[in-house]
């Protein structure tokens, strides 16, 4: 009710009309503004309500076991955007600096500002239609691979040409395919306009922020006066091992497609760099890996064997995190909280899927038991457990600390949980342990999936600020976005691009939801990497200089030292500055390249020497291929 809604407001009100020189300011901005959060967690917990009624449907086969029909994903969304737009109106009135108690600082402190929470309710429907489209850009069945488009169905780019272009081995046939979905999204301009029109919106949000810089709003939850530079000296810190990999794999793109005319030291054709990271795991890869004659010991059918049901895998990634000293889980989670989902769901690489309601938390699990899904199964757990610790805190703080932070540390329970040392701790490998050419080949395979992607994310999530922030102008996004990728990354287009084309890469549509952002994906990749090392020196299953123990298979299962580094770092939830919190486990207060560059060091050998031995020069001197005429 209307009233309901303007109550703390008009609390906050007579609050402040009330103070006199004489009485005490502070106290009465407490408790008015205690007022007000205890509403809204009222609202709040009325939201959490409603998705326990979806996942009971979602569980039930149509019917909420509380009776009636279950709110959809859309009422729920709607409802969270009327509560948080109008406390962040309530908050923004708050003096912040006269609150004494420094938990309820900190709430109005990140209640107060938002990014698309904060626009209109016009422009916010806006926003999300746009977002919509640019997903119909990935998910749509959108291009015709042949001139008849009647002849064959349409494809999406996810997970269809996706695939195609990972299995192919004909250079034109990626071409083609990278030419036909940028034709595709961007028939009429619609591509480009799309975009202009949502970072129009973007600076809209900053500017209820009262942030010049819009920048400072996308970065909001990051709190760091220009953090993009602190994301860029990791990318030149890690970028030797990243030149190395580049010649590496350049020589066996020049290999495999002479056609794509990659010069011996020149930039990396786009579809070709594209294939190769959807080819980490791929059995048929283009790239020679450093020992094909050592090719790595096949896991599926014993982990079938083994681990038989993904009910096993689950249980088994809930023990990692037992072992640690963190929670158990109980009968009631298991019978209550706890689901399959349908084989039809999440397609063929579906994710399992958390849900947070408090004072429960529940989970959707992938029916697929395999390798991928039991390293990624140990992530969803960490992300469990977060949320199991974090509920207990207030309404505003019962979060991470940044984006990406969660993730960052599920990062470290998927790497563990890959190691030959938790493998063999599972039955599922003899020994613990790969022969040195073994571990080379598992090091370069993730260091394809790894380092290749990691500038990947800097210069989405750079691209998209710096035209926010006005640095890029619309008449030279197509050519800036190119200098980017020689800059950074040694990719080049596959031939002339003008002004006129908008060659943006999927994955840059993907993270333009805040909540999917680039910059997150870069913080849990970059972060988780800082946290694995922290977490394996203080479980002693990592010990610089001795080779018995290398970062690349450590596995801290069972050590409570690391568990309570984790602990103490999800109870925190977003209670203090992120870099305070990281602090806890690394002893660091900023983002570094160290974990990674030391995780992968016996392949920055091995690359280097290999390198010489061919006469590779690291480095690239990029075409120019694209011009603003």
């Amino acid at each position: 009710m209307l009233w309901q809604k303007l109550l703390p407001v008009l609390l906050l009100a007579v609050a402040l009309a009330a103070a006199t020189p004489t009485s005490n300011h502070s106290s009465q901005y407490e408790e008015s503004t205690q007022r007000i959060l205890d509403v809204a967690t009222q609202r709040m917990r009325v939201i959490w309500d409603m998705r326990r009624r979806i996942f009971l449907q979602l569980t039930s086969k149509g019917k909420s076991p509380l009776g009636g029909q279950a709110p959809s994903k859309q009422e729920v969304e709607t409802e969270t955007y009327k509560l948080l737009h109008e406390l962040a109106a309530n908050l923004s009135v708050v003096p912040v600096e006269q609150l004494r108690d420094p938990l309820l600082r900190r709430r109005v402190q990140r209640l107060a500002k938002l990014q698309l929470h904060g626009l209109r309710p016009d422009d916010y429907e806006q926003a999300k239609d746009l977002l919509r489209t640019m997903q119909n850009f990935i998910s749509g069945a959108l291009v015709c691979t042949s001139d008849d488009c009647s002849a064959r169905r349409p494809l999406a780019m996810y997970p269809q040409l996706y695939n195609l272009n990972m299995h192919t081995r004909v250079y034109e046939d990626l071409k083609t395919n990278w030419f036909y979905w940028r034709i595709a999204i961007n028939d009429k301009d619609t591509a480009r306009s799309t975009f202009i029109d949502y970072v129009r919106l973007l600076r809209i949000a900053a500017t209820y922020n009262g942030h010049v810089t819009p920048s400072r709003t996308w970065y909001l939850y990051y709190d760091t006066e220009n953090f993009q530079a602190e994301m860029e000296e990791v990318i030149w810190e890690i970028m030797p091992l990243y030149r190395e990999m580049h010649a590496y794999l350049r020589h066996s793109a020049k290999l495999a497609y002479p056609k794509a005319n990659i010069k011996d030291d020149g930039a990396i054709s786009a579809p070709v760099f594209d294939q190769m990271l959807s080819q980490a795991w791929y059995s048929h890869q283009i790239f020679r890996t450093p020992y094909p004659k050592d090719q790595l010991p096949s896991v599926h059918h014993r982990l079938e064997e083994v681990l038989v049901t993904p009910v096993k895998i689950n249980n088994k990634a809930t023990e990692f995190f037992e072992s640690l000293g963190l929670n158990k889980m109980c009968s009631n989670f298991y019978e209550r909280f706890l689901r399959r989902m349908n084989d039809d769901e999440g397609g063929p690489d579906c994710k399992s899927q958390v849900y947070y309601f408090p004072p429960d938390v529940a989970m959707r699990y992938c029916p697929k038991p395999n390798y991928k899904k039991l390293m990624q199964i140990h992530g969803t757990m960490a992300e469990l457990q977060y949320n199991i610790y974090k509920r207990e805190l207030p309404f505003g703080l019962d979060t991470e600390p940044c984006p990406g932070f969660a993730a960052a540390l599920g990062e470290t329970a998927v790497l563990a949980s890959g190691t030959p040392r938790h493998l063999h701790r599972l039955y599922i490998l003899l020994n613990d342990s790969l022969t040195e050419n073994q571990s080379l080949n598992r090091l370069f395979r993730m260091g394809v999936h790894t380092l290749l992607a990691v500038p990947q994310y800097f210069i989405n999530d750079k691209f998209l600020v710096d035209v926010m922030d006005g640095r890029i102008g619309v008449q030279d996004y197509n050519c800036a976005y190119w200098r980017l990728q020689d800059k950074f990354a040694g990719v080049q287009p596959p031939r002339w691009r003008t002004a006129k084309d908008f060659d943006l890469d999927y994955k840059f549509y993907r993270g333009l939801q805040p909540e999917k952002s680039s910059t997150r994906k870069f913080i849990s990749e970059v972060l988780g990497f800082q946290f694995y090392r922290s977490f394996c020196i203080a479980s002693q299953q990592y010990k610089p200089g001795d080779p018995n123990f290398p970062l690349h298979n450590c596995d801290f299962h069972k050590s409570t030292e690391a568990g309570d580094l984790m602990r103490e770092m999800m109870k925190l939830g977003a209670t203090k500055h992120w870099r305070d919190i990281m602090f806890i486990a690394t002893g660091e207060r900023k983002l570094s390249g160290r974990g990674i560059l030391e995780y992968f060091a016996p392949l920055f050998t091995w690359l280097k020497e290999r390198n010489m031995q061919l006469e590779l020069e690291p480095g690239w001197e990029a075409d120019e291929l694209c011009r603003n005429e």
